[in-house]
């Protein structure tokens, strides 16, 4: 369920993020783009400006109504739900930037968002991953499972994913997995080190350097 007013505490600058890295995941040939959760819009500016296309976003934040309307070609200061009526079999791509994971069940979403898909049509997405370094360090180390304004453990994250659970959610869905990587890389020295030291006997922990993993998915 949207609760207002936890989004309403958070910073604006949460909202205003280009997200260069999930450029190359968009289909250069698409028309018509939705994003569900896009913020002030300037994702979908940046695309705007490297595809020709209607851009077409839905954020709740009332901040935000203004400056999204003056970025992309239609705009809807609306919350998302399976019950949000689109235009039918419309767009060639929707994008969910870090938005599933706020979802009490995403899967559902997933489903419903199938019948605005044109037939070659492709979700992208980017979801945080709950095993990145820090996080397993602060859960199995710590012993803290605390939540935060932002990050993997931001207050307002109804579900947590892994590179592997990821791939569950899409299958159970009914996609097919066209991509699937870890971007946004970060990790201390110090956790580093100790990586290096684990992949001498296993690549089970290759998926702890990732902040996020990039999804692209069509429908089977």
């Amino acid at each position: 369920m949207y609760n207002k007013a936890q989004y309403l505490h958070k910073d604006s600058n949460y909202y205003q993020h280009e997200r260069h890295e999930m450029i190359k995941y968009i289909p250069t040939n698409a028309k018509n783009i939705l994003e569900i959760g896009c913020g002030d819009g300037s994702f979908g500016a940046m695309i705007k400006e490297n595809i020709q296309c209607r851009y077409w976003g839905i954020e709740p934040d009332s901040r935000f109504i203004n400056s999204a309307k003056e970025h992309l070609d239609f705009f809807d200061n609306a919350v998302f739900t399976t019950d949000y009526d689109l235009p039918l079999q419309h767009f060639d791509c929707i994008v969910f930037n870090d938005v599933l994971e706020h979802f009490v069940e995403p899967e559902k979403i997933l489903l419903y968002v199938k019948s605005f898909l044109k037939d070659n049509g492709v979700i992208v997405s980017s979801i945080p991953n709950l095993r990145h370094a820090p996080y397993l360090y602060r859960l199995f180390y710590l012993g803290e499972f605390e939540y935060q304004d932002a990050g993997i453990m931001d207050r307002t994250h109804l579900r947590f994913f892994t590179k592997k659970s990821i791939i569950s959610l899409y299958k159970n869905a009914g996609y097919k997995i066209i991509l699937h990587e870890g971007i946004n890389k970060s990790i201390s020295e110090k956790f580093s080190l100790a990586l290096r030291f684990l992949k001498i006997f296993t690549n089970k922990f290759e998926d702890t350097e990732y902040q996020q993993f990039a999804t692209v998915v069509k429908i089977q």
